[in-house]
């Protein structure tokens, strides 16, 4: 695979898919949001037990979040719990550039609070 193409960019389009030629067609029926991959920079992963960190994204070879480690459980987003949340409520990190969401986290056992600006991607 060479790249992806997610619900936010097909969401702006009616594509059409012409099987015998082999071609696509794309439509555009409104604009896309510039800041829609706007978030915290963190990769989450789901497991039975909530949800961890799994990978910090970095701008310029620096991280885009400081105190926040791989293998730490994401225990809340601001007001969210996100252990009775619905999976959309990981938006919950998405806003504009510079604003600060606020991280609960569990590592080795203690809750850590931690400020964390959302940067745009």
């Amino acid at each position: 695979m060479i790249g992806w193409l997610g619900g936010n960019v097909l969401r702006g389009f009616r594509l059409m898919i012409d099987f015998p030629r082999r071609m696509t067609y794309w439509g555009r029926v409104s604009d896309l949001d510039p800041h829609d991959l706007d978030q915290v920079g963190v990769t989450l992963e789901k497991r039975s037990e909530g949800y961890f960190i799994a990978g910090i994204a970095e701008t310029s070879g620096k991280p885009t979040v400081d105190a926040v480690r791989v293998g730490d459980k994401l225990i809340q987003v601001d007001s969210v719990l996100l252990s009775s949340a619905t999976r959309g409520a990981i938006f919950a990190l998405h806003g504009q550039p510079g604003s600060v969401r606020m991280l609960v986290l569990e590592r080795d056992g203690q809750q850590l609070t931690l400020p964390a600006k959302v940067t745009a991607f």
